[in-house]
């Protein structure tokens, strides 16, 4: 797992601290356009790279538990994933001992209801034995995973714009991967709709102002 840390004093990495983790089929550098900007209002941004192509994603969940369970006591970080990133999230919040580590959450192009692509691809047999993490985000298995309640605060940011070939097999408004309405989950604390796709939702600098609205005050437009 490789991990990018930025250097700041130590009262500025209690306060600041952001664990950024990308979506499925990407590697950390797909993240560094987020973490640039976010970096510009103060944050120090750790960019993990997680094992989101050739198995569930439970295999990068336990990654984050145990980057988790290192903070010393008290100290508490921000979560931010884009797509099958923010699935990893979600999982690490059912566990209430991760849960007390994290300040509050947002989740980008997240398929928190599953992915209708998904779950094309995994009746494809030799591309799902594969890419396994297919199946992990899939209606189904979204569906009946057991995500806990949690009392940290999520936000969630969703994007229209389906400007990927991929995107026309979705019949109802999408990003080019997800669908919009697969983004929103009622135990959100906010929910935002921007006119971006799902490869560069995450890159653009008016998202990364909307991450920040968030994790400072539990509202896009606090």
């Amino acid at each position: 797992m490789v991990i990018r840390v930025r250097k700041l004093n130590e009262q500025h990495i209690m306060q600041n601290r952001i664990f950024l983790i990308h979506g499925f089929n990407k590697g950390a550098s797909d993240m560094y356009p987020l973490e640039r900007s976010l970096a510009s209002f103060g944050y120090d941004c750790l960019t993990l790279n997680y094992p989101l192509r050739f198995h569930p994603f439970e295999n990068a969940t336990a990654y984050l538990r145990q980057m988790l369970n290192r903070l010393p006591d008290g100290e508490q970080v921000f979560l931010v994933g884009h797509s099958t990133g923010g699935l990893v999230i979600r999982d690490v919040l059912s566990s209430p001992d991760c849960a007390a580590k994290v300040k509050r959450a947002v989740l980008i192009a997240t398929p928190s209801q599953g992915s209708q692509l998904a779950r094309h691809a995994h009746r494809v047999q030799p591309f799902t034995r594969l890419y396994k993490t297919i199946a992990s985000i899939t209606p189904e298995f979204v569906g009946d995973y057991a995500f806990q309640p949690s009392d940290v605060e999520m936000g969630a940011i969703a994007g229209d714009r389906s400007n990927l070939f991929l995107g026309k097999m979705i019949r109802e408004q999408n990003d080019g991967r997800v669908e919009t309405s697969s983004v929103y989950d009622r135990g959100l604390k906010d929910f935002l709709v921007l006119p971006y796709g799902h490869k560069d939702i995450h890159h653009r600098r008016e998202t990364a102002e909307f991450v920040h609205r968030f994790l400072q005050t539990g509202m896009f437009y606090g």
